[in-house]
């Protein structure tokens, strides 16, 4: 091979280099946001856990706990 040739095929290795390189990285971002985003919505659901359980105990259990009037 000649020097050219040799040259050509370095720059196009560092050119692909650079693109993985880059593609690495941005999937790096998008796996952190994703990371905060599901953190987030566990927060959520434990919340909302959370207050159901509160008002299932404020109104004596989960709906069709309470024996039904005795006019039924």
């Amino acid at each position: 091979m000649n020097p050219q040739s040799l040259q050509k095929r370095i720059e196009d290795l560092e050119v692909r280099l650079a693109h993985q390189e880059y593609t690495q990285e941005e999937q790096a971002r998008v796996q952190l946001a994703l990371q905060q985003a599901n953190s987030e919505l566990r927060q959520q659901v434990q919340w909302l856990r959370d207050r159901l359980r509160e008002l299932e105990e404020r109104n004596g259990g989960p709906e069709g706990a309470e024996p039904p009037p005795p006019h039924y």
